[in-house]
């Protein structure tokens, strides 16, 4: 029995209507993995990317104490300075220095210092202009390195071969605190002797007597840690992991135990605003920048 030509009318319909909503979902998929790969790639946890650098590292990331919106990045050719957040990024006025660590002290906010590999430069007008630092260390190979919030003199640095010496002086004069400490960031915590020092594999480490002892934290879930950030306004301690467990992760009882942030992947800085504790940026290891203003439990593009 032949089938009617209303009834094949009918099939064909179905099946233009069927690949009619195939295409339909097959450019949805292809529109938001796009959007998906634009907005940071493989990291995980509810995230999206507010902007990419493409410098060919990515090392620190300051707020300025001055204003509320302005982030300066840190890497191996000098400073990038962004006045909206994070999202669009310009060459800064150190150019050509290495700034592996910053430090913008709250307490005068027109100091900021920068230090790296054979640099140790302070600004006195909030990163305007820049002057190398006469000090008076055994190297100058500085890989952590990190100021008290409430003491613009009061600075901490390890250098590499020699380990952690402390300012009273902004820089100048240097006294050793251990030989034996190896640190690829530094924080200052609760009180001016107290200090983070995260120690890539090694895990992370407190020091109670201002750099002289360490002791070794739990830490949190990864295969080390690699960059650390304390809000003394909030008491949280920040830490950004290794491994199968890298991202952010938060401690509000000094490192004791540790929450994640919904930031996965290695993230290779963070900081947190001086103006607000909730605020906080980071950058990952393919230049991805992220920004939160609810303490990191979530990080997508914002209003201003």
């Amino acid at each position: 029995m032949k089938p009617s030509s209303r009834g094949s009318s009918r099939r064909r319909q179905r099946g233009i209507l069927q690949w009619l909503v195939a295409g339909l979902l097959l450019a949805a998929a292809i529109f938001w993995g796009t959007r998906a790969l634009r907005s940071g790639g493989g990291t995980g946890g509810s995230a999206g990317a507010i902007s990419r650098l493409r410098t060919a590292d990515f090392h620190s990331l300051v707020f300025s104490a001055v204003e509320p919106d302005t982030v300066f990045f840190g890497h191996h050719g000098g400073l990038l300075l962004s006045t909206d957040g994070g999202r669009e990024w310009r060459a800064a006025s150190l150019r050509n220095a290495d700034a592996m660590a910053l430090a913008a002290p709250p307490a005068d906010s027109e100091v900021m210092y920068a230090a790296g590999h054979n640099v140790l430069m302070k600004s006195t007008d909030a990163g305007g202009s820049w002057q190398s630092i006469d000090a008076d260390l055994p190297g100058l190979d500085i890989h952590g390195f990190a100021g008290d919030p409430e003491n613009p003199d009061l600075l901490y640095a390890h250098v590499v071969g020699f380990g952690v010496f402390r300012s009273r002086d902004g820089g100048d004069h240097w006294e050793l605190l251990t030989a034996q400490a190896v640190f690829l960031n530094l924080a200052v915590g609760e009180t001016s002797e107290t200090l983070y020092g995260a120690a890539a594999q090694s895990g992370l480490f407190r020091s109670d007597d201002g750099g002289r002892t360490w002791s070794r934290l739990p830490g949190p879930p990864g295969e080390g840690v690699v960059a650390v950030a304390f809000d003394r306004n909030s008491g949280q301690l920040y830490a950004t992991s290794l491994g199968a467990g890298a991202g952010v992760y938060a401690s509000n009882d000094l490192g004791l135990t540790w929450t994640s942030l919904n930031l996965r992947g290695t993230i290779l800085a963070i900081a947190v605003s001086p103006h607000d504790p909730d605020r906080l940026i980071a950058v990952d290891d393919s230049g991805w920048v992220y920004a939160s203003r609810d303490g990191g439990a979530s990080w997508a593009e914002s209003p201003g």
